[in-house]
């Protein structure tokens, strides 16, 4: 049976883990999406270098960012609350050897 404090490390590492997952899921899926449609919006350019039209677009994508990211995070959060009501321990890929008998060679 694995320490407290072992149990402890294993559940901040699956926090990690998945905050991490997390958040490259949500940045990965934005930049996907701003390299598909960014055009739209000018992105990469200067607000000042913008029409009217790619600034609304810029106003609107910025809107919608920022509740994918809010909506990511809040999700984050309720995992996290989720895994803390757990008692766990990471099982390590272990790997043991013995001795194989005379009988298994020949």
């Amino acid at each position: 049976m694995q320490g407290a404090k072992y149990n402890e490390a294993s559940k901040r590492r699956l926090l990690n883990n998945i905050k991490k997952k997390f958040d490259t899921t949500i940045i990965g899926s934005l930049a996907v999406f701003e390299e598909e449609f960014g055009y739209l919006w000018a992105h990469g350019d200067s607000d000042e270098d913008l029409s009217d039209t790619e600034q609304e677009f810029r106003d609107m994508w910025q809107e919608v960012r920022t509740k994918i990211l809010d909506a990511g995070n809040s999700n984050l959060r309720a995992a996290q609350s989720e895994i803390s009501q757990y008692t766990l321990s990471w099982d390590r890929y272990v790997m043991q050897m013995g001795r194989i008998s005379d009988d298994i060679i020949n």
